[in-house]
């Protein structure tokens, strides 16, 4: 193959066509089991949000949330805003919570978000007890939690799409169904 480089092409086009199809089957197939529970965690001062602060994730019980671990400086973080600002349009007025969580402090934050707004809720998390709860590896990450208060998907940003949070809030309803 060293001779050809066309083959060479060709098996690189090949494996990554290969990988995204395994990726694509990966979604496509049935529902995911859960995670498991979402930490009993809870959050000493949120922006943007009905509440200073969250005693616990518990609190939220009913509804899907959405969190988002991002950061100022992070690339990827900043160029999925709109994705993740379009998707807390879309679920507007339904039992879904979006927290943006970031262990920058207030005065780096509220500068950031005049110039690049996000609309939902703003988790200052600068002693990392949210993010270590998580285990959060790499920026930006995000967690679906369904109403029972288990974890549904964990997966960047720029690859949640609606109907994962669907999803999670569905698996409110067959619970309903099942009592």
């Amino acid at each position: 193959m060293e001779d050809n480089p066309g083959a060479v092409v060709a098996a690189i086009v090949l494996a990554v066509l290969m990988l995204f199809g395994f990726m694509l089957m990966d979604r496509c197939s049935s529902p995911r089991k859960p995670l498991g529970e979402a930490p009993d965690v809870g959050i000493s001062v949120l922006m943007q949000a009905p509440y200073e602060s969250l005693g616990s994730l518990r609190e939220l019980r009913g509804q899907a949330v959405v969190i988002e671990f991002w950061a100022t400086w992070c690339d990827k973080c900043r160029e999925t805003i709109p994705h993740m600002n379009k998707l807390r349009e879309t679920f507007r007025g339904r039992p879904v919570v979006f927290i943006s969580a970031t262990r920058e402090p207030r005065a780096v934050i509220e500068p950031f978000l005049r110039e690049h707004p996000i609309s939902g809720w703003i988790a200052i998390d600068e002693d990392r007890r949210l993010e270590s709860a998580f285990r959060v590896r790499g920026l930006p990450d995000v967690f679906v939690i369904d109403p029972q208060g288990r974890i549904r998907i964990r997966i960047g940003p720029s690859f949640l799409y609606q109907s994962d949070i669907e999803r999670a809030l569905s698996a409110r309803e067959k619970k309903k169904t099942v009592q």
